[in-house]
């Protein structure tokens, strides 16, 4: 180490490298590790926008409705077994809008126009379910969230990216002290 001549200049050095040791070790240290506790995690973040979906059952079926591409599909299960069931009848009402589900068996669904529920907001949905011998009426609210704007999944969030600057601020200027020291007196 070179020899540091003035008081201050010592100081000044000593107070740089502390600066960017504790400044890394902020940047560095992620939810959870400022105090080492559990609620200090952060909350989940969604990776897009929330799907309008409906889950609703009964003793004999189960429905999960999810609303995707310009149609509402319907995946009917029966509740005690899990089984897909494909030879029912599904009819939909919602306020005015009443409707007949097609059954797709590519995908084991049963597909209605999602028309209605375009605009934001929560709407009863009744089922009418027939399967051979069995009938059964299923009741649900389907809620369409309001579409918001986000900020892109890449960008920094702010106190994150004022660590990071803080800390690169502080090893500049440690490094510069440092190189300026090692330079030969002319």
């Amino acid at each position: 180490m070179i020899p540091v001549s003035h008081p201050f200049t010592r100081h000044l050095r000593s107070f740089a490298l502390a600066g960017t040791v504790v400044f890394a070790t902020a940047v560095f240290a992620g939810p959870g590790h400022e105090g080492g506790h559990e609620h200090d995690e952060a909350a989940p973040v969604g990776a897009g926008p929330a799907v309008p979906r409906f889950e609703t059952h009964s003793e004999l079926f189960e429905v999960v409705g999810v609303v995707s591409r310009g149609a509402l599909t319907l995946a009917l299960d029966r509740y005690a077994s899990n089984e897909p069931v494909s030879d029912a009848q599904i009819e939909l009402e919602s306020g005015s809008f009443k409707a007949l589900g097609e059954y797709v068996p590519e995908r084991q669904v049963y597909r209605f126009t999602s028309e209605p529920f375009a605009a934001p907001g929560s709407y009863p949905v009744t089922l009418t379910i027939t399967a051979g011998e069995e009938i059964d009426l299923l009741a649900a609210d389907l809620v369409v969230p309001q579409v918001e704007a986000t900020p892109s999944a890449g960008a920094p969030r702010p106190s994150t990216a004022l660590w990071w600057g803080a800390g690169s601020a502080a090893a500049v200027i440690a490094l510069a002290l440092g190189l300026r020291r090692r330079r030969p007196a002319s």
